[in-house]
Parts: C-alpha cells; sequence; structure tokens
C-alpha cells in the first residue's frame, strides 16, 4: 500500500545521478532504464511474496516438522523433503502472479523508463492517447494487453489459487532447527532484508532540504484534492460491496460456494484489466459522450471506485460468510427484515469494514494510473505533483511531497485500524 512514487522518489535519492550510493555504483549503471525498472519492482513484490511463502510455509503440519526432527535430518534434506514439495504449488502461482503485475506496471515505467528501450505496453497506450491523441491505436494496445494478461491469469489459475489479498495476522511461524552457522546466516540475510527496503525510505528523509524554497500550497492542495478522491472512491465503493455481498444472506446454503467462486474471479479482476486497460476504454467511450474537462474530477472518483470494488469484495467475502453460516438460521427464525440484519451484522463486522476501508483509502491515494489518464494536469493529485517533480530534478520538492504522503498514509492506516489493535 506505500504509494508507488514514493518509492520512485527515494530510488532517484539513493541511486539517481546525484544519489547516496551513486559512488559506489559504475558509471554503466543508470537508475532510468531496464536496471532501474527491475530494481523497484523487486523492492515492491519482495514483501508480497515473503507474506504468500509465510503462510504456506505456516500450512506444514506439525507432525511433518516433528518427524524431521526425530529422524535428524539436515537444512537441505528438510528443505527437499518438506518444505519444497509444500512450496512447489505456491512457488509456481506466485511466479506468474507476480510476472502479471510487473507486466500491468504503469507508474515505475512512466517515471523510470528512460527511453524507447524501456517501453511497456501500459506506457505506450498512455502515450497513445494523451500524446498523439490515437484513439484506435490506444484501443487496439488495450485490448493486446487485456488479451495477454487475461491468457496469463487463466493459465496461472487453472494450476493453483491461494488467496493473494487475505490478511497474514495470526498464522502460526515456521518451525524450522538449524545450525548456529545457519541460524547466523539467516538473521545476516533478514537484515540484509530490512536495508534493502529501508534505504529508500532513510534517503528520502535525509534528502528533505528545509532551507529551500518550497512551493508548500501546491503541496497542501494537492493533498487535499487527492485526500477528496480518496475519501469519496473508498465510501462509495465499499458500500457497493455491501450491496454486492448482501445476495449471499438470501442464497441456499448450497449455493455459496458459487457466489464464493464468482467473488473470487471478481477479485481479480484488475489483474486482467488494469486500470489504465480500464481507463482507457472508458476514456474512449465518454469521450463523444461528455465534457471530460468538466467532469473530471467526477471520473476520477468513479475510475477509483471500480478499481477498489474487487480489493473490497475479496476482503469482505469471507467474514461475510462466516458470519452467515453462524447466524443466517437465527435471522431467519426470527423473521428479520434486510435493514434489521444489515444493522445487526455491521458490530460483528466491524473491524473488517475498518480494514477494508482503509485498503481502498490507501489505494486510492497512491494511484496514477487513472489520474494519467482523466486528470486535469494543472490541478494534480499528490502522487502526480511528486511524479512531476521528480521529472523535472525537483528533488527537494519532491521528497518533502513524498514524506507528506507516506506520513498522511501511515497516519490514516494507524487511526482507521486503533480498534484492531486494541483488541
Amino acid at each position: 500500500v506505500m504509494p508507488t512514487l514514493v518509492l520512485i522518489t527515494g530510488a532517484v535519492l539513493l541511486l539517481g545521478p546525484q544519489g547516496m550510493l551513486r559512488s559506489l555504483i559504475g558509471p554503466e549503471w543508470s537508475l532510468y532504464g531496464l536496471s532501474g525498472i527491475l530494481f523497484a519492482h523487486v523492492y515492491l513484490n519482495m514483501p508480497l511474496a515473503v507474506r504468500i511463502l509465510t503462510q504456506q510455509y505456516a500450512h506444514i503440519p506439525d507432525r511433518s516438522v516433528r518427524l524431521a526432527r526425530q529422524l535428524k535430518l539436515s537444512g537441505w534434506q528438510r528443505f527437499r523433503l518438506i518444505e519444497l514439495p509444500s512450496l512447489k504449488p505456491a512457488l509456481i502461482v506466485l511466479f506468474g502472479l507476480i510476472f502479471v503485475l510487473c507486466f500491468n506496471s504503469f507508474a515505475i515505467v512512466l517515471a523510470l523508463g528512460g527511453g524507447p528501450g524501456a517501453t511497456t505496453f501500459e506506457l505506450a497506450i498512455y502515450q497513445a492517447l494523451k500524446y498523439d491523441f490515437n484513439l484506435s491505436e490506444a484501443l487496439t494496445l488495450a485490448w493486446m494487453q487485456f488479451a495477454i494478461a487475461g491468457t496469463l491469469f487463466l493459465l496461472i489459475s487453472s494450476r493453483n489459487s491461494f488467496s493473494w489479498l487475505s490478511s497474514s495476522r495470526g498464522t502460526a511461524e515456521p518451525q524450522s532447527q538449524s545450525s548456529l552457522f545457519s541460524s547466523i546466516g539467516m538473521r545476516v540475510f533478514y537484515l540484509l532484508g530490512w536495508v534493502f527496503l529501508l534505504a529508500p525510505l532513510i534517503a528520502l528523509i535525509s534528502g528533505i532540504n528545509f532551507n529551500a524554497e518550497i512551493d508548500l500550497f501546491s503541496i497542501l492542495s494537492s493533498l487535499g484534492r487527492s485526500l477528496l478522491i480518496a475519501f469519496s472512491a473508498s465510501g462509495l465503493a465499499l458500500a457497493l460491496s455491501l450491496l454486492l455481498l448482501l445476495p449471499i444472506r438470501d442464497c441456499a446454503s448450497g449455493d455459496h460456494y458459487r457466489i464464493h467462486n464468482a467473488y473470487s474471479w471478481l477479485s481479480t479482476h484488475t489483474l486482467v484489466a488494469p486500470a489504465m486497460v480500464l481507463s482507457t476504454g472508458i476514456y474512449i467511450f465518454l469521450l463523444p459522450l461528455i465534457d471530460l474537462e468538466r467532469w473530471s474530477l467526477l471520473c476520477l472518483i468513479v475510475l477509483n471506485l471500480v478499481v477498489l470494488v474487487p480489493f473490497l469484495v475479496s476482503q469482505l467475502k469471507a467474514p461475510f460468510l462466516q458470519y452467515d453460516r453462524q447466524y443466517r438460521a437465527l435471522s431467519r427464525n426470527l423473521k428479520l427484515g434486510q435493514m434489521k440484519q444489515i444493522m445487526i451484522s455491521l458490530p460483528y463486522l466491524k473491524r473488517s469494514l475498518i480494514s477494508t476501508f482503509s485498503l481502498g483509502l490507501l489505494l486510492a491515494l497512491g494511484d496514477v494510473s487513472i489520474f494519467a489518464i482523466f486528470g486535469q494536469y494543472e490541478s494534480p493529485t499528490l502522487p502526480w505533483l511528486i511524479y512531476r517533480y521528480a521529472g523535472s530534478y525537483r528533488m527537494d520538492e519532491a521528497a518533502l511531497a513524498s514524506i507528506v504522503l507516506l506520513v498522511v498514509c501511515l497516519l490514516l492506516l494507524l487511526i482507521l485500524e486503533r480498534d484492531e489493535r486494541n483488541d
């Protein structure tokens, strides 16, 4: 949920032409181009991979771990005979998932592309639509991206499935027994992982120059615009998600599996048709119908809503199904109306609703793709303002704006989830 432009600004301050570590890197290496794009994608997707693999490790039966200890298996034998068979299905699907996420990337390539050699489908769609105004080319590229991403997703989903958006809180820690040498090595590797993840953020904080002339009004007005879009889109998306989930209460128990599968497919539609593809199609559809400049703000809210709904439905479907299994029969016996059932279920679902709303809010705050198509560049959101600052090498302002966006995201997350932490 960390906004992509925050990472990009930190990466430029760390590894850019005037970066903190630039002297340690050879002159042939450049952040702008394929190398920088790879660095940013590894940075963003490594925590996702760790999270999913940790969940898979937690599913290894305790009896297998105890048996390995009794047989005094070495670390390599334990990995080959016990851990790898449990991880292998997830590794294949995880590879495909990260591949699709990188394939659909836009903001990173936009900021660090460095030329035609690092252009992707999404960037080509954006250039065809906003620079060349070639609608047919943009639509053709969008359909090609949709077809390729859809094919890849079908291949992934046919192999296996896992809840890649589910919460990892409360999962058991993977059990292992290692030698002293292996334990030290793993701790060193763990420390290096933290250094890798924290380095851009440290560079971002150290890159702030309070003595520089900074347009605080532009930063604050862009922040206000981002908050307006994010709160509106997240609130409406949450309401729509609740309406989509209400039919679960009226169906027979035998239909739960079918509805669960339908929502599982809905929750992954952004992997098949990412924000840039959806925005392009809707932009071309609305162009002859309405004045898009006049209705820009409303379009930004609606498009963010469309993108957020699948994520929010994915987060809410499990607690909704659990609530229905426990209380559906009682509600029918008491002959409670639909509105009364909703009011009764809200306290039970409160924590899930707060967590889901916070997720939608943070995702909407970091949006770049939708604004790139529908936004008014003279009235930017904070992520787009950061991109504009970084693109013109106004790094003092880019660093401060990135810190403001990151602090706001952290504060909103802490405020919205304080009830869950108190529990």
